[in-house]
């Protein structure tokens, strides 16, 4: 049971960060052209 949310949050965390972090790439790129 432990494992499952462990395993939930993980996912969630990297799943937050690759969002963040699109977003970010996103910005910068659009903001170099």
């Amino acid at each position: 049971m432990l494992e499952a949310v462990f395993t939930s949050l993980l996912v969630l965390v990297v799943v937050g960060v690759l969002a963040f972090a699109g977003l970010t790439w996103k910005k910068l790129y659009q903001g170099q052209r």
